[in-house]
């Protein structure tokens, strides 16, 4: 019997290879590794998208890459095999020209990349990996799926209806039907963790930008015996919400002033205000929060949602983004029926979302 990692969608190099996401993948990749020892771990299979951007690599990134993840995995002798995702080629019609070969390449010995559909055998259970599928590769990898024995397949895949972030479904893709056949499929490529039949989108390890608050982060582990898979989820967060109001509580100023706010140090905090009457008490709040060292602070008007939560708290893991616009939208009265133009504002945000991964 073995156990072995799941990880997928790690992003190397994420927000412009943002210093901050560096430190963040820092405390992410240490814990992973300290999870990884207390389950003495010896296989590692790493889903795709090794890196962020698709066209370059910064060198810094690079080296991130190299002492966050290649070398504690080569220090270890973990046999650990990647396969490739979308946000690994630089063509969309090929994976011939990866990061995996020019990055990693054949520089550690327990380290085995896949470009093309392969079977693995980890303590006697054959594994299908099936990297990104494109238009050169489309006529094998479905050859695969089709004629592979095995009962278990990884991959990078994009399905219809699935989720892609919480609240954004995908509406193309290859239809979940063509996998039938497995016993589990487990796959990365869409961020948020979602399981519809034998279908187990395994969700990023890390989060990226506000579509990923409050949704679990982390990696798996799958045993080769049981077939159990085991979600481990990530302690650290980049995105927190705050709700600010100074009606409900008047004694609001004596709050901020006596809460610590390190918590917040090197994350991007929204402020969502219910009502905001008392400018000392808001500028107190602001003031506290960039003392600590915050990346970024941005503040919203509440948009009529429920909250009993108080300056002190974050918000419920029902509100990200899109369910605060959602909700607006259906409480408007339009020329349009109001689900259009939820759909409508799904597809921008979601646009909207994709900009922040440059390639």
């Amino acid at each position: 019997m073995s156990k072995l990692a799941i990880i997928t969608d790690t992003h190397h190099g994420v927000r412009n290879d943002s210093p901050v996401f560096h430190e963040y993948f820092d405390k992410s990749f240490k814990w992973f590794f300290e999870e990884i020892d207390k389950q003495n771990i010896e296989h590692i299979i790493h889903a795709g998208d090794v890196v962020d951007r698709r066209k370059y690599v910064n060198y810094v990134t690079a080296h991130k890459l190299r002492t966050q993840f290649l070398d504690p995995i080569d220090s270890r002798r973990i046999e650990t095999h990647i396969i490739c995702g979308n946000h690994d080629v630089t063509y969309k019609n090929t994976n011939y020209i990866n990061a995996l070969d020019e990055l990693i390449g054949d520089r550690y010995p327990s380290i085995h990349l896949y470009i093309n559909p392969a079977m693995i055998n980890i303590d006697g259970l054959d594994i299908q990996l099936l990297p990104w599928i494109n238009q050169e590769n489309w006529a094998d990898s479905h050859h695969t799926i089709q004629s592979t024995t095995s009962e278990i397949l990884i991959g990078h895949l994009e399905l219809l209806g699935f989720e892609l972030f919480r609240g954004v479904t995908s509406d193309h893709g290859e239809s979940k039907e063509l996998f039938s056949k497995f016993d589990m499929v487990m796959s990365g490529h869409y961020h948020h963790k979602s399981t519809v039949d034998n279908i187990h989108y395994l969700g990023a390890f890390t989060e990226h930008t506000w579509s990923d608050y409050n949704d679990p982060r982390g990696f798996h582990i799958f045993d080769t015996d049981t077939r159990k898979l085991e979600f481990h989820q990530n302690p650290f967060v980049m995105f927190k919400m705050i709700s600010y109001d100074d009606v409900k509580y008047p004694d609001i100023m004596e709050k901020i002033a006596q809460k610590d706010y390190f918590s917040y140090k090197d994350s991007y905090v929204k402020i969502v205000c219910v009502n905001r009457t008392n400018p000392y008490a808001f500028d107190l709040l602001l003031d506290k929060l960039n003392n600590v060292g915050v990346v970024d602070i941005s503040i919203v008007e509440d948009l009529g949602i429920n909250s009993d939560t108080g300056v002190e708290e974050d918000f419920d893991q029902t509100q990200d983004t899109s369910a605060i616009l959602s909700n607006y939208i259906k409480g408007l009265t339009l020329p349009v029926d109001n689900s259009i133009m939820i759909n409508y504002m799904k597809e921008i945000y979601l646009e909207a979302i994709s900009q922040e991964h440059v390639e």
